[in-house]
């Protein structure tokens, strides 16, 4: 939904405003944990590449976020606070952020391990598998598993690689991945939770 109402506003920009937006968007000051989109990506973008750029690196509440002050460094007020209201009478409450360390994180009402029910979006998105890698050696893998990890060519043959150890791990090992992923990919496992 909040991605719909971004995309709605970012159609209401004109072709010049569209690429003051994209290029504000481009400098702005993140908050930590989040890498600013590729500027190659998001040059030629038009309102739907935008929003999908938007949405795939921040998440739909911090992207959203990031939009709306974006509107407003450009002066698009009247457009940023109507996104903002769109946003808060097409959700319920606000979100929340991420609790700080869930003992198990599980989906609500199951028992499955969030690092196992997500493991084919984990592998196919998760982008900064070395500082992960970094993240886990000693309490959860040695030398030579990272070393045989890093080995492989793309992000999405170290994920691979690396959840062919995660069966052979208890919870705590898979907890320690879940906060790897956290520092790391925030807006990915926000996304992942419903957050």
């Amino acid at each position: 939904m909040a991605q719909q109402f971004a995309l709605e506003t970012l159609d209401d920009l004109g072709e010049d405003d569209l690429k003051r937006f994209k290029h504000k968007l481009k400098r702005m000051q993140l908050e930590k944990g989040y890498q600013a989109i590729p500027w190659g990506r998001l040059e030629k973008g038009d309102p739907v590449d935008v929003t999908d750029l938007l949405i795939s690196h921040y998440g739909e509440r911090y992207g959203v976020e990031v939009a709306v002050q974006v509107l407003r460094e450009i002066k698009h007020r009247a457009l940023a606070e109507r996104l903002t209201e769109a946003i808060s009478a097409g959700k319920p409450s606000s979100p929340s952020s991420i609790s700080a360390s869930p003992r198990r994180p599980s989906t609500p009402g199951g028992d499955e391990h969030f690092v196992n029910q997500h493991r084919a979006q984990l592998i196919q998105r998760v982008m900064a598998v070395d500082g992960i890698l970094d993240s886990l050696y000693g309490p959860v893998l040695d030398l030579e598993q990272i070393q045989s990890i890093r080995a492989e060519r793309s992000s999405v043959e170290k994920m691979r690689k690396l959840y062919e150890l995660v069966p052979k791990w208890d919870n705590d090992c898979k907890d320690r991945l879940y906060q790897a992923l956290k520092e790391k990919h925030r807006p990915l496992v926000e996304e992942l939770e419903g957050i």
